[in-house]
C-alpha cells in the first residue's frame, strides 16, 4: 500500500492505527539537509509505534549509507515499482517548504503536516566521519632546486591524494623569510598561503589533519614533531631522510622520472590499518 500522508489529508498515523502494519518503508528522496533534519521525526514515530518495523528508503549513489546505514537504497527501477518492495505500507515523505513561517522548524512541520505527531526537530547526532585532510609541503625555503618538486610530480602526487579519497591541503604560509621563487602551483586549489603566518596556525592545522606529505621543511619537522611517525610520509630529492631523522619514515623519491604513485599506495594502505 503506497500513501502520501501530506496530499491525502491523512497523516501517517492514522493509517498506523488503522492498519497497525509490521513494516512500513518511508520514501524520503531529498538532500543531506533535509535528511538530517529528518532523522529526530523519524526516530520519534519510531518509538511511538514499537511494534513496527521502520525503514528509510533513500537514493542511491549519495553516500547516505554514511548517516543511515540501516535505510534501503533505491535501485533501478524501484520508484516506478515501490508496491514491490516489501513493506505493509510506503509512504512518500514531501518534508514540506516552512514557506516563512516560524512557528515549527521545516521537521516539526513534517511532524504536524505528515507524520501526525507532535513536532519535534532538532539535529540528531550522526556518526563521526573519516578524516580525510591531508597536509602537504611542496616547498622549502633554502635550497629549494634540491629539495622542491618539479611541477609535473607535485600534480601528480596532489592527484595521488585525491585518487586516494583524500583532501589535500597546501600548509604553505608566506612568513617573513618566504623565497619568492616558491611560488604556487597552479593546480594546487587549497592552501593556506593567504593566512597569517603563525607556528601555532600551522601547528593547529597539522593537528586537525589524518596524514602529512612534504619535502624537508619547517612544516615537515612540525609534522614528526605533532602526528604519529606512521602518517608522515617523507618527499625525498637530493637529501636523503636519514640527514634529518632516523625515525621511520614512509617515502618517495621525486627526482625526475623516478616518483611511481607512491603516495596513494601508501595513503590506501594507512587508511585499512586505521
Amino acid at each position: 500500500m503506497i500513501i502520501e500522508p501530506l496530499r491525502d489529508t491523512k497523516k501517517l498515523v492514522n493509517y498506523l492505527d488503522e492498519i497497525e502494519p509490521k513494516s512500513v518503508g518511508l520514501v524520503f528522496y531529498h538532500g543531506l539537509g533535509d535528511l538530517v533534519m529528518f532523522l529526530n521525526p523519524f526516530e520519534k514515530i519510531k518509538e511511538l509505534y514499537p511494534k513496527t518495523k521502520f525503514q528509510l528508503i533513500l537514493q542511491s549513489g549519495l553516500s547516505f549509507e554514511d548517516v543511515c546505514p540501516d535505510a534501503y537504497f533505491l535501485k533501478d527501477g524501484d520508484m516506478e515499482n515501490l508496491n514491490k518492495l516489501p513493506y505493509d505500507i510506503i509512504a512518500k515523505i514531501h518534508f514540506p517548504m516552512s514557506e516563512g513561517q516560524i512557528e515549527f522548524s521545516k521537521g516539526g512541520l513534517c511532524c504536524k503536516e505528515e507524520l501526525g505527531i507532535e513536532p519535534t526537530g532538532g539535529h540528531r547526532a550522526i556518526p563521526r566521519g573519516k578524516n580525510r585532510l591531508v597536509g602537504v609541503h611542496f616547498n622549502i625555503t633554502c635550497l629549494p632546486d634540491s629539495c622542491n618538486p618539479d611541477e609535473e610530480t607535485a600534480k601528480r602526487i596532489w592527484q595521488d591524494i585525491i585518487d586516494a579519497g583524500f583532501i589535500p591541503i597546501e600548509t604553505h604560509f608566506e612568513h617573513v623569510f618566504h623565497n619568492p621563487v616558491n611560488t604556487k602551483f597552479d593546480f594546487v586549489d587549497c592552501s593556506v598561503r593567504h593566512v597569517q603566518p603563525r607556528i601555532s596556525t600551522l601547528l593547529g592545522l597539522l593537528n586537525q589533519c589524518f596524514a602529512f606529505i612534504g619535502v624537508v621543511s619547517g612544516n615537515f619537522h612540525c609534522a614528526l614533531a605533532t602526528l604519529p611517525t606512521e602518517r608522515v610520509f617523507f618527499l625525498q630529492k637530493h637529501f636523503k631522510l636519514e640527514c634529518f631523522s632516523r625515525l621511520p619514515v614512509a617515502r618517495a623519491s621525486i627526482l625526475p622520472g623516478e616518483y611511481n604513485n607512491e603516495v596513494k599506495e601508501w595513503l590506501i594502505k594507512l587508511e585499512e590499518v586505521k
